[in-house]
């Protein structure tokens, strides 16, 4: 009953959203986008988001946090996910000032756009402890990257000519991959502490 309810949501999601998009089922990779080091952290960081939170909605502004959309439905945490929000298109979006927002980072420009002080990002400039989850994490920065840089389903968001917000699909390779990774991203199984020469900064809080 546990798996059932566990693996519902993907089910859905690559039956009512990937399939049809697709038109088949996406072929496995043989390598998983990430580590599962990597996903030790990015859990670790999810947690201490909802901590951070409390009982505030979290927001995920942009396709770029779509990651810990999945692990939100994997565990079904309310969550407001917003892909078409990006640089391009957060100041013409309603203020989210009782929210709480989550972003990989750096400046936390897109937040103060959408006039919300209470946000975390993965990766802060100023590593504020305030703001960064974990501001000794010396992995922090490259691992926003990789994490912007994964394979996403949309395009940026956009305004168009009519001055409205858009946003388009990916071209079919990368949508695969997208749906490859929502696969890995919501049936992982790395630990939430793991071994390593030299301990990351969140391991053992």
């Amino acid at each position: 009953m546990e798996n059932s309810r566990r693996n519902g949501w993907l089910a859905d999601h690559l039956k009512t959203f990937v399939v049809p998009h697709l038109g088949r089922m996406p072929v496995p990779e043989p390598m998983p986008y990430f580590s599962r080091q990597q996903m030790s952290v990015i859990k670790n960081a999810w947690r201490s988001v909802k901590a951070a939170a409390g009982k505030r909605p979290i927001v995920l502004p942009g396709r770029d946090v779509f990651l810990f959309e999945i692990l939100a439905r994997r565990e079904g945490r309310p969550t407001i996910f917003i892909p078409e929000c990006s640089r391009l298109t957060a100041e013409h979006m309603a203020p989210m000032k009782d929210a709480f927002i989550f972003d990989t980072g750096f400046l936390g420009s897109i937040p103060r756009a959408l006039e919300c002080f209470n946000f975390a990002l993965l990766s802060s400039y100023i590593r504020d402890s305030r703001i960064q989850v974990f501001p000794k994490l010396t992995m922090a920065r490259s691992l926003a990257l990789h994490i912007e840089n994964m394979p996403k389903y949309w395009r940026r968001g956009y305004l168009n000519k009519e001055g409205k917000i858009s946003q388009d699909f990916s071209d079919l390779e990368e949508f695969e991959r997208a749906a490859n990774v929502t696969i890995d991203v919501y049936k992982d199984s790395s630990p939430r502490f793991i071994s390593h020469r030299k301990p990351l900064s969140l391991f053992g809080v």
